[in-house]
């Protein structure tokens, strides 16, 4: 490796040619006429690719003007591997690259190369020339160059886009003779050299003042290489290459400001596969595979196939949401698809829930709209006292909003999005129950009553100014909480319409015209195609079955059983094709109830993040969803089961297990059957095994009755199993509690022998003897 003091004074032009015979001569001659001391530079010439006459004016240049170090060489085909080729003749202690069709004003390298240092890159001003007119104009770059002067604070905002295009900067050369430009690469491949290069390097930017004109040119002609015709090669392959690339060099950033630049760099590259999506929309499920093949860390996927001039607004809407991403909750969750399927950037506030599992993956994607994101120190609980710090101390951090959304499955969301809105009357506030708050199935309460007082006299003060109904210490949390949304809220969104009847209904205030004049129905949104080619799930699937997955747990109101039985009752050739995939946190509950034969056939995973969830969803042929039965404790059925908006977009068949008259009952769902209807279930099983194998056979012939009756014995087998598991947990718990009690007891007894000894006399009076005793020890 060279040494620096190896290294001669001066400048290194390296210039790679590719049939250049139409332009370089005008560079050719701004190198002979540079003011520059001709023995302070050397020019580099590297033919690359097919010849034409270059070489030859090189050549005669050369002759014509011995003064001046004109070096002709040649490389393998490729810009890449030319600009290697001149990099490792480098000879001088700084170098600038230099295209065989730009040019460079009289005094560039005599002005540029007064300012350079080790540690530093120096830039001139920059323009480009209009190949049919030859008139000097600005190029993009230039007003980032005319606004800055002598050494740039925070270059890699100010001057972005002058310090990632290869030429005009003059480089220490034993910085360049570290790194080598990607072969692989036909373009793009400035944005990947110094996306790696930069975070290599501490360097300080330095642009010579616009008065002095050091000044280069870029010709700008039609058929170069960065204004190519649509392709897929171009448009899609290679600019899939060059994100690999600037991934490269995201790994080696070392602060979160060029964390932050070599993040932006994938942005250009975005564009040109948005314009080929907009012309070829057919291949954007192709296209969404191959990045997903690169397995990148980062990837800007929030400008992925999207209408970028309305992704930026200036006035954020505030998400108020107690849990939120990377907290792994349902909540969390669907706050995140509001966020991605609305596509504006927003500002987050949110508590920490350290407690709670994580998904980072998801956070990740999701950060990309989040402009400030707030977050209150909380271990996760629905008591009062949480509920009122969540208030206390989020209602400190936050300020200055027109609009603010709070989403409720947890309570703690609308009540600060209400504080917020008692003290900014005039901000905008949407509220989004994901359920109703106050019963669950059997009319229970799920929260306790409110007892604070100092927060009920402060609430019932405003609520006498509105004439409006007054809260009590009777009233319990999730009914205040519900009321107060309903009341200051100025746009109430539930998931469904029997949702909003089913909490009017329960509400034990009667304000069912102020919900209907504001109330708006947004179910849960599903994801652009393009969430769920993020994750990768290497989940192993058998294509030589039909493979049905189930995401979710069971309980009272959603057991299972239909599909249970619709399986023990289809015909053996059917039920020899089937395998079920449970995601769930309830394996040992579904051990229990599964019939012997289908548990021969299941698969049992733990829950998995919520993007590989999606891009795990398209692997099945059937996902299966199921309502929860609700009758006799609703009016209606008020769920519309979150997980079916990703079905939705997974383009996976849907088996949809439906309470009669549901909300996912009203749904155009191909394959769609009721719950506890034995028969309903068997045939749509059947459709689908026949659908999906082609295979016709005969339907198996069963006594519902006498099914219904040996189900029921294996249910109550299961249930006896399950209590004498029970029992002998209890008693080995019991025998753990009596051997401790009986540890404690000994201890006790010792620690109280001990104490009378050393209470005693006989202790003092063997004292003597136990001192002599040590010293023959």
């Amino acid at each position: 490796m060279i040494k620096e003091s190896e290294l001669k004074d001066g400048i290194s032009a390296i210039i790679p040619t590719y049939k250049g015979e139409k332009y370089i001569s005008k560079l050719l001659d701004s190198l002979i006429n540079q003011n520059m001391d001709s023995n302070l530079f050397e020019a580099i010439f590297i033919v690359n690719g097919e010849i034409d006459s270059t070489p030859d004016i090189i050549k005669e240049y050369q002759k014509n003007n011995p003064e001046v170090n004109i070096i002709l060489t040649e490389s393998e085909k490729g810009v890449c591997n030319a600009r290697n080729k001149g990099i490792e003749l480098a000879s001088r202690k700084y170098c600038i690259f230099i295209d065989d069709d730009d040019y460079i004003s009289d005094n560039y390298f005599e002005e540029v190369y007064k300012h350079v240092k080790p540690n530093r890159i120096v830039l001139g001003t920059f323009y480009d020339i209009d190949e049919d007119s030859g008139e000097v104009i600005y190029s993009y770059m230039t007003p980032q160059l005319l606004e800055n002067s002598g050494i740039v604070e925070n270059p890699y905002n100010k001057i972005k886009d002058a310090i990632v295009i290869t030429t005009n900067k003059i480089i220490p050369t034993i910085n360049v003779k570290n790194s080598k430009f990607n072969p692989e690469l036909t373009n793009g491949v400035d944005i990947a050299y110094y996306a790696n290069f930069y975070p290599e390097n501490d360097f300080e930017f330095y642009v010579v003042n616009k008065d002095i004109e050091a000044n280069y040119y870029r010709l700008w002609r039609h058929g170069s290489i960065s204004r190519q015709d649509l392709s897929y090669e171009f448009n899609i392959n290679n600019r899939l290459k060059v994100i690999n690339d600037i991934n490269k060099g995201l790994k080696k950033a070392k602060t979160p400001e060029i964390k932050s630049f070599i993040e932006s760099l994938t942005g250009g590259q975005v564009i040109k596969i948005n314009e080929y999506i907009e012309k070829c929309p057919k291949d954007y499920t192709r296209i969404l595979k191959e990045i997903l093949s690169y397995n990148y860390d980062f990837f800007p996927y929030k400008y992925l196939n999207e209408n970028l001039s309305e992704l930026n607004n200036d006035k954020r809407e505030l998400i108020i949401s107690y849990a939120f991403s990377p907290t792994n909750t349902t909540t969390s969750n669907v706050v995140a698809k509001r966020i991605l399927s609305e596509k504006r950037n927003i500002d987050v506030i949110c508590a920490s829930l350290d407690d709670l599992k994580k998904d980072f993956s998801l956070e990740k994607v999701v950060l990309e709209y989040i402009v400030n994101k707030f977050s209150v120190k909380s271990d996760f609980s629905t008591e009062w006292n949480n509920i009122l710090n969540f208030i206390n101390e989020g209602i400190k951090l936050i300020n200055n909003y027109e609009r603010i959304y709070s989403r409720a499955n947890f309570p703690h969301s609308h009540f600060l999005a209400l504080e917020y809105k008692l003290k900014n009357p005039d901000t905008y506030w949407r509220a989004e129950f994901s359920d109703p708050l106050i019963y669950t199935f059997g009319n229970r309460h799920l929260s306790g009553k409110l007892e604070d007082e100092e927060y009920i006299d402060k609430i019932n003060n405003v609520l006498k100014e509105k004439d409006l109904e007054l809260i009590s210490s009777a009233n319990d949390i999730n009914c205040i909480c519900e009321y107060l949304t309903f009341i200051f809220a100025d746009e109430i969104i539930f998931t469904n319409e029997s949702q909003k009847e089913v909490m009017i209904n329960n509400l034990p205030f009667k304000i069912e015209e102020i919900i209907n004049n504001k109330y708006t129905i947004s179910p849960h949104p599903t994801l652009d195609e393009k969430y769920y080619y993020i994750e990768k799930s290497n989940y192993p699937i058998d294509n030589n079955y039909i493979n049905f997955a189930y995401f979710g747990v069971i309980f009272s109101n959603r057991s299972f059983e239909d599909f249970i039985n619709a399986f023990d009752n289809i015909n053996d050739e059917y039920k020899n094709k089937i395998r079920l995939h449970l995601f769930t946190p309830n394996r040992t509950l579904f051990e229990q109830v599964l019939s012997k034969e289908l548990l021969e056939k299941t698969t049992f995973n733990t829950n998995v993040d919520y993007l590989e969830f999606l891009n795990l969803s398209m692997k099945f042929d059937v996902l299966i969803v199921e309502d929860s039965f609700t009758k006799g404790h609703f009016i209606k059925n008020p769920y519309l089961p979150s997980k079916l908006s990703d079905y939705k977009g997974s383009n996976t068949t849907i088996w949809a297990i439906c309470e009669e008259n549901s909300e996912m009952s009203k749904l155009d769902i191909k394959f769609k059957s009721y719950i506890n209807d034995l028969t309903g279930n068997i045939n749509t099983l059947n459709s689908i095994m026949y659908e999906m194998t082609n295979m016709k056979v005969k339907s198996s012939n069963y006594d519902e009755n006498e099914y219904k009756k040996q189900r029921a014995i294996h249910l109550t087998q299961k249930i006896a199993e399950l209590i004498d598991v029970c029992e002998s947990e209890f008693r080995k718990d019991a025998d753990y509690e009596a051997q401790i009690n009986e540890l404690t007891q000994k201890i006790q007894r010792l620690e109280k022998e001990n104490t009378d000894i050393l209470n005693s006399n006989s202790w003092k009076i063997t004292k003597n003897f136990r001192k002599i005793g040590k010293k023959f020890k």
